[in-house]
């Protein structure tokens, strides 16, 4: 992603990439875990706090993580060494992730029924996060913090200026796509979509920034020439390519990668699903390019975005088959949908995305160094 990660100090393992990799991963999978052990895990947890208000807490310190990294570029507190600069900014991140949810919660929660905590407040709260997520971080990314950078202006008035304008775009596309869902006055006719649809479609727009800006190095966008062109191409491009994604993987799934039995159980929430197939998507993606060095670079472009693309989406087919037939209930215990098949994966997967975010962008892989 377009941020400052955290100096790395000298101190630490010296890696190769391979290794430092696999080593990444490793830290990344256990931190998950033990958090998952201590909060979520429906069985064993110390605080049962699954599915809410883990999930609210969890997306939401994720949305905090794009507005101080991608938007802000870590300005402010970049100076700290390792470790402190990572555990500040990881408290900073916690701590709001716990207020703003609970401000909406229990505050505008008391004006609008949509908010209120005791009748789906945690969807209406959770759902500002997906829409924010790319509206606010394709910004600081594949439109490279247009137009604000053209206009001569520097931190913090870059992220500042990025997060009105992300704003703008969440408050809208919330309006239109997730509101009338959750409103005392819904109806079926009063929708654009559904919302298990308005979901998995709208993560498959996610799956498509992601892909076009850190595996194919923002193209097509980029092919367009000004920033400008390129900027507004990406923000309206994702959602055609995100449409296509989004079909092809709901056909994936029902003609692969899901039992008929779990079909059947959920009924018209399949559609939600290529959202539960995209959340593995957008992990490799992100740990493709910020982790693992965005290998092969030496291919020549095609070739290299070819590769990339091939195996960041096979990882993702066998790590959500993976999970879906034995991790999710065995290790994670979490709940059967047909015999075989289970698991949240949008709650699981976005744990490991946001341990990972924390770890490579507020810690600067702290301790474990690539050599070059």
């Amino acid at each position: 992603m377009d941020t400052q990660t955290q100096q790395k100090p000298p101190s630490g393992l010296q890696l190769g990439p391979v290794t430092f990799s696999v080593m990444s991963l490793l830290v990344i999978a256990v931190g998950s875990y033990l958090i998952w052990a201590l909060f979520a895990d429906p069985s064993r947890a110390v605080w049962k706090t699954y599915p809410q208000p883990f999930g609210v807490v969890l997306f939401w310190s994720i949305l905090f993580v794009v507005f101080f990294g991608f938007l802000g570029q870590l300005w402010g507190l970049g100076h700290l060494p390792q470790p402190i600069g990572g555990v500040t900014w990881f408290l900073l991140t916690t701590a709001l992730a716990v207020v703003v949810p609970s401000v909406l919660l229990h505050g505008y929660g008391a004006l609008d029924p949509a908010f209120d905590i005791g009748k789906g407040g945690y969807t209406a709260t959770t759902m500002i996060v997906l829409i924010g997520f790319y509206t606010w971080g394709i910004l600081g990314t594949s439109m490279g913090h247009w137009p604000w950078v053209d206009l001569g202006l520097k931190q913090p008035w870059v992220g500042i200026g990025g997060f009105l304008f992300g704003f703008v775009l969440t408050f809208f596309g919330y309006l239109v796509l997730i509101y009338p869902n959750l409103a005392s006055w819904t109806s079926p006719e009063r929708t654009v979509l559904p919302l298990t649809t308005v979901i998995g479609w709208f993560y498959s727009v996610i799956v498509s920034w992601l892909t076009t800006f850190l595996i194919l190095d923002n193209w097509p966008w980029s092919k367009l020439g000004s920033r400008a062109k390129t900027a507004l191409a990406a923000l309206v491009g994702n959602f055609i390519i995100g449409t296509a994604i989004y079909f092809f993987l709901l056909a994936l799934l029902k003609g692969f990668l899901m039992p008929v039995e779990a079909q059947t159980a959920l009924g018209a929430a399949i559609n939600i699903w290529p959202a539960h197939l995209g959340v593995f998507m957008s992990f490799w993606l992100i740990f493709w390019a910020n982790v693992a060095g965005n290998p092969p670079l030496n291919l020549g472009p095609a070739a290299n975005r070819v590769v990339r693309l091939v195996v960041t989406f096979g990882l993702a087919v066998a790590t959500f088959v993976g999970y879906t037939r034995w991790f999710a209930v065995q290790v994670l215990n979490e709940k059967e949908i047909a015999p075989g098949f289970g698991g949240d994966p949008l709650t699981w997967v976005d744990l490991m995305i946001y341990v990972m975010l924390v770890y490579v962008i507020y810690f600067g892989s702290y301790g474990l160094n690539r050599k070059t």
